[in-house]
């Protein structure tokens, strides 16, 4: 058995199983037979085979392209080609035939041979934006199918993809809005929406919060996000989304959702207008975190504690965030040490470019701070015996430690 009847043979399987299924009670009660056509069985499609087999062209209003594919004859005779261009319905909408052409019309292709075809595609001026598609079949053999299908399943095919696309006229930044949240804590954040058309642009922002784990709710409701914004953005001007989360004292989990700007301009697709929102929410301790170590000797400690954070999209953080701080104390065999601060540290990752507005790539807003680190450093002296080290953390999340004995 060759590759060619094989895979048929499972593909018209499938399909009978699937319509099988859909009347499963009269299946059961009345087994119905089924031929399968001596074309199956003879397997007597022609052996072409099409390089390459699928196709994708962006092009805007009024641009056009064109691509090569190439026709190789496995048969040991003589094969006619003629492409024929055929609409589908798997896509938004279907391609006008018109836009496409392909050269030669006809070929005759000797056994063993091959031929190279220009695939074109022009789209008008006044072309409406969005995904199309058709197939270009080289022949007219089908496969033959247990069910009625709209489109002929041709066995010689090249699939096309046209994504009519504008360079859209609302820049948006942030995209993503990632953020730790404490609990009884307020945020606020900023997204700037720049026109760089030359018309008014309509604005109704709007949360879109679709939650797929419906059975894990969320650490808090939409209820707790409020949005302000202006109705338009202007030509060649630049507003804010202002977004103001205040996180209920009760709140633990985490919520993910999305802002849908509804920007009234056709070049931005739906999921292109809309902000995502992530927030990891986290409650303020009231007792301290304890670790008890072993001193077999008398030594000098020295503790270090560090706390920080590390932002992929530092444009989407919000703009009231303080520094960690630590309540630290350390009971030795003789009670609490005499614990000082001898070193601090801020340090942090700055970058330039990467996720920035695009207006601020020439002025002072190219500083991208994504990950600040604070740290702080103890030293006493220790004696011999057991020792707890006690950490109550204030505005962050988590926190490391680390207990040096000896120099």
């Amino acid at each position: 058995m060759n590759k060619f009847r094989c895979v048929y043979i499972c593909v018209l399987a499938l399909a009978m199983l699937t319509s099988l299924a859909a009347s499963s009670e009269v299946a059961m009660e009345n087994p119905i037979p089924v031929d399968v056509p001596d074309q199956v069985l003879a397997s007597n499609f022609t052996k072409l085979e099409i390089i390459p087999q699928y196709g994708n062209f962006m092009l805007q209003p009024g641009e056009s392209k064109e691509m090569t594919v190439t026709i190789k004859n496995r048969e040991n005779k003589t094969v006619s080609v003629k492409p024929n261009i055929v609409t589908t319905s798997y896509y938004q909408y279907s391609v006008d035939p018109e836009w496409i052409s392909v050269k030669p019309g006809s070929a005759e292709i000797p056994a063993g041979g091959s031929q190279k075809f220009t695939v074109k595609v022009s789209v008008p001026a006044d072309a409406a934006l969005g995904n199309s598609g058709a197939q270009i079949a080289f022949t007219n053999e089908t496969l033959p199918m247990p069910y009625p299908i709209p489109v002929p399943s041709y066995v010689h095919v090249f699939q096309l993809s046209v994504d009519v696309w504008t360079k859209p006229k609302i820049q948006i930044a942030p995209q993503y809005i990632y953020d730790s949240l404490q609990a009884g804590k307020e945020y606020d954040y900023e997204i700037n929406l720049k026109n760089i058309g030359n018309e008014s642009i309509n604005i109704d922002p709007k949360l879109s919060n679709d939650n797929p784990y419906g059975q894990f709710p969320w650490a808090f409701t939409d209820d707790a996000i409020t949005i302000s914004a202006p109705s338009k953005v202007p030509a060649g001007a630049t507003e804010i989304v202002k977004v103001h989360v205040n996180v209920p004292e009760d709140s633990k989990g985490s919520y993910n959702g999305g802002i849908n700007l509804n920007i009234d301009d056709p070049s931005i697709r739906e999921y292109e207008g809309r902000v995502q929102l992530s927030f990891n929410v986290w409650r303020q301790p009231t007792e301290a975190f304890a670790k008890n170590f072993s001193m077999k000797k008398a030594a000098p400690l020295t503790i270090e504690i560090s706390s920080g954070y590390s932002n992929p999209y530092p444009y989407g953080r919000g703009t009231n965030k303080k520094l960690p701080s630590f309540e630290t104390e350390l009971v030795g065999p003789s009670g609490n040490a005499n614990l000082k601060v001898t070193k601090t540290v801020i340090k942090g990752g700055v970058s330039m470019g990467g996720d920035m507005p695009p207006w601020e790539l020439d002025s002072k807003g190219i500083y991208q701070e994504s990950s600040v680190q604070f740290i702080e450093t103890y030293k006493t002296n220790g004696s011999k015996g057991e020792w707890k080290l006690k950490v109550l953390p204030n505005n962050t999340e988590r926190f490391d430690y680390s207990i040096t004995i000896g120099e």
